[in-house]
């Protein structure tokens, strides 16, 4: 059974004649009436009664009627459907929750400036989870961490993802400018022992943090553990206590110094899938490595 059977079945058995129907589908009557011949050979029934001034559908015309209406209807919405992969302007970026939602949100809207056209989704989550998100195929590119350096160096570049460098960051502590510390240079880790410290429970350096904290047998007094970086800095700011956090310049009441003996940092990049062919991720990755970090 072909498409065009299908469709010449429905447009006689609603204009009521064969003539009609081929002049609305600019079909001849024998090419018409030679389609609809095939079409009950392979059904093995006759679809209409022929003979009287309209074209009457017989029984088994009126219950192929109904899934013939199904078959035109799927039809129309699979087309409907894939349409969209070739008319489809969104763009899916994952990104760091550690990451500064004002840079993102000014990044993304400088970016619709130059086209207008694409519309950003935006997906947070963790290293790991923008890494499945990015293999799953639920994101187009990442901003996430290519590599952490501290203890150890860790690379997070896997082979089947391309990737981009966009900046690198130092992990500092950051004091609200109130706090006595900010009058420092630096500090050393034994003096964090009692303070009040803001966790960043989703940074990918808390376990490392952790491990040099209880190593050094530095016990802060935790206040808060904070899943997004916008929370951490309203609580810095407010005064309520201290974290270590990557680099962020132009943050009002706060300041940034280094731990004497520990040297945290990590790189910020794009990724994408290695054999993922998209004019609108280059587009994109164009304009993030020609951004202001």
């Amino acid at each position: 059974m072909d498409l065009y059977q299908v469709r010449y079945f429905l447009t006689i058995a609603e204009t009521g004649t064969f003539s009609r129907a081929a002049e609305r589908l600019y079909l001849s009557q024998p090419s018409l009436s030679t389609g609809i011949k095939k079409l009950e050979q392979e059904l093995g029934v006759a679809l209409f009664e022929r003979g009287g001034r309209r074209t009457v559908l017989t029984p088994a015309g009126r219950s192929f009627m109904n899934k013939a209406e199904v078959i035109m209807e799927q039809y129309q919405s699979a087309v409907h459907e894939l349409k969209r992969f070739n008319d489809d302007t969104t763009l899916r970026v994952g990104v760091l929750s550690t990451m500064r939602v004002s840079i993102l949100s000014d990044l993304v809207s400088r970016f619709q400036q130059h086209y207008p056209h694409v519309s950003i989704e935006l997906h947070d989550g963790n290293l790991k989870e923008l890494r499945d998100s990015l293999e799953r195929g639920d994101v187009d590119v990442a901003l996430t961490i290519l590599s952490l350096r501290g203890l150890t160096e860790q690379n997070f570049q896997a082979e089947s993802q391309s990737s981009a460098l966009l900046f690198e960051q130092p992990l500092l502590l950051a004091v609200p400018e109130s706090h006595p510390f900010a009058q420092r240079s630096s500090v050393r880790l034994a003096e964090l022992d009692g303070q009040p410290m803001i966790d960043r429970i989703h940074c990918d350096f808390f376990p490392q943090e952790c491990q040099i904290l209880d190593a050094a047998k530095v016990n802060p007094k935790v206040i808060y553990r904070a899943n997004h970086e916008e929370w951490v800095i309203s609580l810095l700011q407010a005064g309520l206590g201290i974290c270590v956090m990557p680099y962020w310049k132009d943050i009002p009441g706060v300041v940034y110094l280094p731990i004497a003996e520990v040297s945290f940092q990590r790189t910020i990049g794009m990724q994408w899938r290695q054999h993922q062919h998209s004019e609108l991720v280059e587009q994109f990755c164009h304009f993030a490595k020609s951004y202001d970090w």
